[in-house]
This record gives structure tokens, C-alpha cells and sequence, in this order.
């Protein structure tokens, strides 16, 4: 599933900046469907170029070959951070800016599965965290991009395999949230591959003293296929976005869950952009 994020910084006015972040993701396609993948990939970049964000986070870039296409479509993004590998920028993740990034760097989970396991996808996509670090006025905002290991059968037991890779991984995520500058906001965004309620969750955000702004919002962020088996299974808020908060002045938040598409398209089919909804972080404070 390759997806993207979004982050956006403007000045209000004198003393009062305003940011928003959003989530996007794609749907996995098969290697002969790579063009329409590339297709639609590059229909959401052109939307993105006349939006206000200013922090664009994506997950999955699948292959090198998709780096060029976001450089060369996201006209209005200056900066770019990924860390490149052999077929893929390591952990599938690249993050965009119009702001300058004063460093990033990106950490491999410790524990990627198993390269002989229905994981294998996970394995060979060195997944883990790219962390972004910007100046923005006067405060400092880190934001970490990340995609978990999948969860497939969607057993969140504690003795579960697949649990425990995840759970491996979000010790190593809290372990860099908690690494970070105690005046800086943090904010960690992407695609977990457990929903609210799992114990990795709970623990994740007890680790970490980070805020789920979308807490008690029960709309799903994975819109599964019909086809697949166990679709109403998956139709679950799997995708977040966490605060660690900043003792800031007046410092204020509003999250929201939003349905992607390109209403430019007759057919549904072709207005489809994304099998997960965006999520999108308002966040302002006085600088």
C-alpha cells in the first residue's frame, strides 16, 4: 500500500503560526499496473502542488524509480529527505518540505520479520522511521514518518508473531520519540497496522506520554476492497497521527479524517486515489 502524509506550516499572523499535517495512502498494485499506480500517484502530486500544506510524508515508495517522478511533479516542495537503497528508499518512506529540513535521518527497525514468512514484503522493505528536523519560527517541530510491519489475519494477541514484531518495533519508535528535545513538538505520523484498542497502542502512547487527537473518533482510515476476504474486518482506523506536545504559548489542535479523490474524474473508478482516508492535524500556537 503506498501512501503519503502531509504537513503544513503558514503564518497566521504576527505571532501565530499554523500547521496541518495529512496522511494519504495508495493501494498496493501488481508490478503490470505500475504505470496506472504511477498514474495516480502523479494526479495526487498535482493536487498537493496547489494545497497549503507544506510537509508532505509518503510511505511505500516502492521502487527508486518513483523518486524522480516526486521531485520532478512536486513542483512546489523544495526540500526532499529519504535515505536511498538499492530498488527502494529504505523503509518505503520520503518526506517533502517547503521548508528547509535542518537534518533528517532514517532509523531501520531493529526487528524486520523474517525474510521466509508471509512478511516477506515487510523484510525487504527495510521498514522503520525517517525523521525530519525543522525550524519553524522561533519553536522546533520533529516529524517521523513510519510504516509497521502488516499484521496479516489482523491478530493483535500479545503471543501473536506477527504482534510481537510490531511490538518490538513500536518500543523502538518510542525509544526515538523519546529522544527528541523535551521543548520540541513532535509528531509521528503513518500507517501502524493495529487499531485503537490493541495492547500496541496502549503501550505506545503510555511509552511515549503522545496524544491520539482522533481518540474517539470511530471512522475507519483503511477503506478495504470489497473483494478481499474479510473486508468488514479491516474497515478500521489502522493510520494515526500522535502529538508528543510542547510546553508552547496557547498551543491548540484539531484532527480530522478526510476521503481522498480526484473529483476532476467522470467515473469512480478513475476518481480513485487511495484505498485509506487522509488524516489531517491543525495545529497553532504563539510564537
Amino acid at each position: 500500500m503506498p501512501c503519503h502524509a502531509l504537513t503544513r506550516v503558514t503564518q497566521k499572523k504576527k505571532g501565530e503560526i499554523t500547521k496541518r499535517v495529512r496522511i494519504y495512502k495508495f493501494t498496493r498494485l501488481r508490478h503490470n499496473k505500475a504505470r496506472r499506480r504511477a498514474a495516480r500517484l502523479t494526479r495526487l502530486m498535482r493536487q498537493l502542488n496547489h494545497s497549503a500544506e507544506q510537509v508532505l510524508c509518503f510511505q511505500e515508495i516502492q521502487q527508486n524509480s518513483y523518486l524522480a517522478l516526486l521531485k520532478r511533479n512536486l513542483t512546489a516542495y523544495t526540500h526532499h529527505a529519504f535515505e536511498r537503497n538499492r530498488f527502494a528508499p529504505k523503509g518505503g518512506l520520503y518526506t517533502a518540505t517547503r521548508l528547509a529540513v535542518q537534518s533528517s535521518e532514517f532509523f531501520a527497525y531493529q526487528n524486520r520479520g523474517r525474510m521466509v514468512s508471509l512478511g516477506v514484503a515487510d523484510w525487504a522493505l527495510n521498514k522503520g522511521v525517517l525523521v525530519s528536523r525543522l525550524q519553524v519560527g522561533a519553536q522546533r517541530m520533529i516529524v517521523m514518518n513510519t510504516h509497521l510491519h502488516a499484521n496479516y489475519g489482523g491478530n493483535w494477541d500479545p503471543e501473536h508473531s506477527f504482534a510481537k514484531i510490531q511490538r518490538d518495533q513500536i518500543e523502538h519508535l518510542a525509544d526515538l520519540v523519546n529522544a527528541q528535545a523535551s521543548d520540541a513538538l513532535v509528531i509521528v505520523c503513518g500507517d501502524f497496522n493495529f487499531p485503537r484498542g490493541a495492547f500496541l497502542y496502549d503501550e505506545l502512547l503510555k511509552r511515549t506520554n503522545m496524544f491520539d487527537p482522533l481518540a474517539n473518533d470511530p471512522r475507519p482510515t483503511y477503506r478495504p476492497f470489497r473483494i478481499i476476504p474479510g473486508a468488514k474486518k479491516w474497515a478500521i482506523p489502522i493510520d494515526f497521527v500522535l502529538l508528543r506536545l510542547a510546553s508552547w504559548p496557547r498551543l491548540e489542535f484539531k484532527a480530522d479524517i478526510h476521503h481522498i479523490q480526484d473529483t476532476t474524474r467522470a467515473l469512480p473508478h478513475q476518481r480513485f486515489l487511495t484505498d485509506h482516508n487522509a488524516l489531517s492535524l491543525h495545529v497553532t500556537w504563539d510564537d
